[in-house]
């Protein structure tokens, strides 16, 4: 359950200069690292009516693009193909995406939404094994790499594929802040989340009626709690993956 979310913090990179996409792709969504077709490339080669109008175009590397041109560079409507297999569809502005866009990874992930510049800013990202986010997006510079990258920020959700789902804060990719996991079994835990692991201190209702409240780890009763059963009586003490220790 929680691989995805695990990944999700990692691996959507979506940086654009020029035509080109920078960045750092890791794990799922694992191919976004490419030059910019910018100062230093040769020009791409064109057919149509370049440099305003509709144009198709070939880029040094191999990428294509068919779409609207103004000034030599894409601007309107337009359909960007990288020689990797990832594609985006959509608009641009000043050479990058920039509006309403989907970008499919090779590997059929994908992310429909808004760009803003060239990042994302809000909308969905749909994994391979099904699993979906739906939310905003921030610029984030990792201090250890300098990459900057666009990953869930703000108010967003997770759906997990078998139906559970986090609905809360995320920051520089991962769940920081109040947030509320619901599990398909109809237990519902509150509370205040504290990294891509879905720790947190929390209070969880469950199907029976009883409650928890502390401490979770991975999104389970782990660290110092209390049981309140459905009888008002309370059971503090050590939990371990979710069972009372001492």
């Amino acid at each position: 359950m929680l691989g995805s979310i695990q990944n999700l913090g990692r691996s959507i990179i979506f940086v654009v200069a020029c035509i080109g996409w920078i960045g750092n792709p890791i794990d799922s969504l694992s191919s976004l690292a490419q030059e910019p077709k910018g100062e230093g490339k040769r020009p791409p080669y064109c057919e149509g009516s370049p440099p305003t109008g509709k144009v198709k175009c070939n880029y040094e590397g191999g990428d294509n693009y068919e779409g609207d041109f103004v000034n030599g560079q894409p601007q309107g409507r337009g359909i960007y193909v990288y020689a990797n297999g990832d594609r985006y569809d959509g608009m641009f502005r000043n050479g990058v995406p920039d509006g309403r866009g989907l970008f499919i990874f090779k590997d059929d992930a994908r992310y429909d939404g808004v760009f803003q510049n060239g990042t994302m800013k809000q909308g969905t990202v749909i994994f391979p094994n099904g699993d979906r986010y739906i939310g905003n997006f921030q610029v984030v510079r990792n201090v250890e790499t300098n990459v900057i990258s666009s990953q869930p920020g703000g108010q967003g959700e997770f759906i997990y594929a078998n139906g559970d789902r986090y609905v809360g804060q995320f920051f520089a990719g991962s769940p920081f802040g109040a947030g509320v996991l619901t599990r398909t079994d109809g237990t519902r835990c509150t509370g205040q989340f504290l990294n891509q692991a879905l720790d947190a201190k929390a209070s969880c209702t469950f199907p029976s009626g009883a409650r928890y409240e502390g401490e979770l780890r991975g999104g389970v009763p782990h660290g110092f709690g209390t049981i309140i059963d459905t009888k008002g009586r309370r059971f503090p003490g050590v939990f371990r993956q979710g069972k009372l220790v001492e």
